[in-house]
């Protein structure tokens, strides 16, 4: 096998990895919070916690990896992420996780980020989005080993040992392709060396592919997060139902990633993006619209399909716009506007159907839908490098 496929296969892994524990959390979390004593409601200050290391290492990527090496960085990630997740075993009090909290995003955040840069380098677009399917891979397999632990009589705290063991193995994969991870030769390290993250954030396009990394996430999240209400409360549709088509959301998100990067081996990011933001705003008019149930649960499976090629697709084109030498420093600017709009909007809608009703929120999918595919239309004008 030669090094490009061992490196494919092994961001797969580490994709994975990314997944399990963001997947593992939501149903974990009544059995940590009863042994830690706090409140349920106290999961948004875990969250905010796990957020607040997440940007710290995605925004500072490009500063550390001119310290580090690539390979030197993903091995002290993941085995950070690995100790992290055991902390949420061993540690007993509520300040003790969070702590931990805070060093799985670290670690998650600098994974992510340091894979993504190494693969808008190296990797086709087809194969950028068959790594982010692998996440939902990860984030899907979390919540079902968890609850098959459950049923064969095992304590909660056995989901996370077996997903930080699977962590420590995929620490020693990096171990073992630690000097394979070469992002740049010694002259074009050089060069982006010299590239500071003020000379990148003073491009006026960085700010306009931010601004789509910021919506499209906070919609994709807002999406899979506030469709049921939608559905069980403004449109009178069962419970059960609702509950699968939002699970079928989540699920249309990998497979798109899966289907949209064999398309990618025929046609070029920029008209696939066009035509799949299209489709975007198409499903989220039907379920603005309210025709019927069977129209509106369409949009959202339509939401959920056309969305999927737009991150990875993207990631993909960072290179093509703005040259080896500051897609480092851009990739962690857009890894975090990523994670803050998937924050950030999602509560800000909550807001608005506090205000407005459950009923208001298909106007603001509708509206974001727009938005990312006018900002997108508008960073298609800009030229290649």
């Amino acid at each position: 096998m030669n090094k490009k496929k061992i490196l494919i296969l092994t961001s797969f892994l580490a994709f994975v990895s990314l997944g399990l524990p963001d997947g593992l959390l939501g149903v974990a979390w009544p059995y940590i919070s009863e042994k830690v004593s706090v409140g349920l409601d106290q999961l948004g200050v875990l969250l905010l916690s796990f957020l607040g290391g997440y940007l710290l290492t995605s925004s500072a990527n490009s500063y550390i990896l001119k310290k580090i090496s690539l390979g030197t960085l993903l091995l002290l990630s993941c085995f950070l992420t690995a100790f992290s997740i055991f902390g949420f075993v061993v540690l007993e009090h509520w300040y003790g996780i969070i702590i931990a909290s805070f060093f799985l995003g670290a670690g998650g955040g600098a994974i992510d980020t340091s894979i993504n840069i190494y693969a808008s380098a190296k990797f086709s677009a087809s194969v950028v989005n068959w790594l982010h399917a692998f996440y939902g891979v990860g984030a899907t397999s979390g919540p079902f080993l968890f609850s098959w632990l459950l049923v064969y009589g095992k304590d909660w705290y056995w989901g996370y040992v077996l997903v930080g063991s699977i962590q420590f193995l995929i620490a020693l994969v990096f171990i073992g392709t630690q000097k394979l991870w070469v992002l740049q030769d010694e002259a074009e390290k050089e060069q982006s060396e010299s590239i500071t993250l003020m000379d990148s954030i003073k491009i006026p396009w960085v700010w306009l592919i931010m601004l789509i990394f910021f919506c499209y996430t906070g919609l994709e999240v807002s999406v899979g997060q506030w469709s049921y209400s939608v559905l069980i409360t403004a449109r009178n549709v069962l419970e059960a139902t609702a509950g699968f088509w939002v699970t079928v959301y989540w699920a249309s998100l990998t497979a798109g990633r899966i289907f949209f990067g064999f398309v990618l081996k025929k046609i070029t990011p920029i008209p696939l993006l066009l035509g799949v933001l299209i489709g975007v705003v198409v499903g989220a008019l039907l379920l603005f619209l309210d025709v019927s149930n069977t129209l509106s649960i369409f949009g959202i499976f339509c939401m959920g399909f056309f969305l999927a090629p737009v991150f990875p697709s993207l990631i993909s084109l960072v290179q093509t716009y703005f040259g080896a030498q500051h897609a480092p420093n851009i990739l962690g600017f857009l890894i975090a506007a990523a994670m803050i709009g998937g924050a950030v909007l999602p509560a800000s809608l909550g807001f608005i159907a506090q205000e407005e009703g459950l009923g208001s929120l298909p106007l603001a999918f509708l509206v974001l839908s727009f938005a990312v595919l006018f900002f997108f239309i508008a960073l298609s004008r800009k030229k290649s490098v």
